[in-house]
């Protein structure tokens, strides 16, 4: 089974178990209507203060007859399978959230030993409202003495470590993704941030795995509206600006036409993207090849601009929009009514900045939507899914015979500009997915393939690299058997 069947398999058993532990909370009355529970038989022979009656936590009859100890075990056991499958740890705790967390879990192990009159014997011989006892005076005990020494899950990282790459990497409490909250709400009350969370707020990557990147999104917008300017982004606004790229390189003026395409009534655009045009090219080459021999007609602007996305993930929304504005005008003085890319970053820049905006309705399209007829043989690899164009993990997997369904998961990396603020860790998270994977990543994204090759070159392909060499490969082959 692979790994990403197993862990789908891992939650949902999980949420099954944790399901039915509600159930064991629920009054029989609700599911046998007003008649009288059907374990009457227990009655005769365990008495109403009994561990195994039938009541459970909430002090109601239930349909579980084995209820509080069902729902403990159910509950444990959910969680224990969903805890080991996403590889949590203990985090150590501060001192402050161990005097907190240990001053709550002994307070709670007093008050299971609080008479009251009641039908539970506690450890010390009265009556209590806990129907647990003595062992839920054990458990909060216990409790309390992992919290004093400082061992303990935080519940916030246990919902976000797998799902935020910077969280993952540093174990910074203070980065995890509800923090964003804390400093939207600090920037809305003081208009100020401190340098540590100017740091942590660019430190995102924007891929929204903890459903929480608006915040972060928000965050960086107002700051950037009072001022508060990051030198990366100071930056690649100045690069944009006097060069059409973040990258701050003077294009060459060279011209890319592609197949039998006039350039006076071809309406299709391949827009090649900043980090494709200058820092991978061979991607641009191959995705080239690959659309030229399937006849499709396109032409390439030799002054291409930014598309302002990445201006737009860094907060900087005046600046993005100025080089939308600029790139439509341009767009349309060049009769463009289809756009083709090969980056999923420009992609998604095309669908939410564009689309709409002053009347211009392009029609967008992802290189590969226009290749997923080709199919390439591949071993001993693992597929990476980029943040923006997850939906064609189906697409490429059609393309690629025998990459199965597994997926390196999560983002790379690289994105939200992370790749440009903290390269050593972007880099980092790259490493640990290839290390992780123990297969050769296959990615259908420049930025992407960029940061993988930075972590390790050996290990990683390009979706449209790979698919150029192998049509190569088979017209090789074809002359080959031709001559002979």
């Amino acid at each position: 089974m692979s790994t990403n069947s197993g862990r789908k398999l891992a939650l949902f058993i999980s949420v099954m178990l944790l399901a039915v532990a509600a159930l064991t909370l629920v009054p029989d009355t609700w599911l046998t209507g007003g008649s009288p529970a059907c374990h009457s038989c227990h009655e005769a022979q365990a008495p109403a203060d009994h561990m195994l009656f039938r009541q459970n936590y909430l002090g109601y009859n239930s349909l579980c007859s084995f209820a509080p100890f069902s729902t403990l075990i159910l509950a444990t056991a959910g969680l224990i399978i969903f805890l080991t499958t996403f590889r949590f740890r203990f985090e150590r705790w501060g001192k402050e959230y161990r005097v907190i967390a240990s001053s709550a879990s002994f307070g709670m192990a007093i008050l299971t030993l609080v008479p009251y009159t009641g039908q539970y014997t506690n450890l010390i011989g009265g009556h209590t409202l806990c129907p647990a006892v003595p062992i839920s005076t054990g458990l909060l005990a216990g409790a309390g003495l992992v919290s004093l020494a400082g061992f303990m899950v935080c519940p916030f990282l246990v919902a976000w470590r797998c799902r935020c790459p910077s969280l993952e990497a540093t174990l910074d409490v203070w980065q995890s993704p509800h923090r964003s909250i804390n400093r939207l709400i600090r920037l809305l009350v003081t208009g100020k941030l401190d340098k540590e969370a100017i740091r942590r707020t660019y430190r995102c990557t924007l891929c929204n795995k903890c459903g929480l990147a608006w915040f972060n999104r928000q965050a960086r917008k107002i700051a950037v509206g009072k001022g508060i300017v990051p030198s990366h982004l100071s930056n690649i606004r100045s690069a944009v600006q006097a060069t059409g790229n973040p990258y701050g390189v003077i294009a060459d003026g060279g011209t890319m036409i592609g197949t039998k395409c006039d350039t006076q009534k071809c309406d299709t655009l391949l827009f090649m993207g900043c980090t494709a045009r200058f820092r991978t090219p061979e991607i641009l080459e191959a995705a080239r090849t690959l659309l030229d021999q399937r006849g499709i007609q396109y032409h390439s602007l030799p002054d291409e601009t930014c598309c302002g996305y990445t201006l737009y993930n860094l907060g900087d929304l005046k600046a993005a929009y100025e080089a939308v504005d600029k790139n439509i005008a341009r767009f349309r003085q060049e009769g463009i009514r289809r756009i083709i890319t090969v980056c999923p970053g420009c992609y998604e820049s095309f669908r939410t900045l564009y689309r709409g905006r002053d009347g211009f309705n392009p029609e967008i399209l992802l290189a590969v939507d226009l290749l997923k007829d080709k199919k390439v043989t591949v071993e001993n690899v693992i597929l990476h899914e980029p943040c923006h164009a997850k939906g064609r993990g189906e697409v490429v997997r059609g393309i690629l015979m025998g990459a199965g369904d597994e997926s390196t998961g999560g983002c790379c990396g690289a994105g939200g500009g992370l790749i440009s603020w903290d390269r050593m860790l972007s880099t980092s998270r790259a490493m640990k997915l290839q290390e992780n994977s123990g297969k050769t990543v296959i990615t259908y994204c420049p930025l992407c393939y960029l940061n993988f090759k930075r972590a390790n070159p050996d290990r990683v392909q390009d979706l449209y690299m790979l698919m150029a060499a192998h049509a190569v490969h088979a017209a090789d082959e074809a002359q080959t058997a031709k001559e002979e």
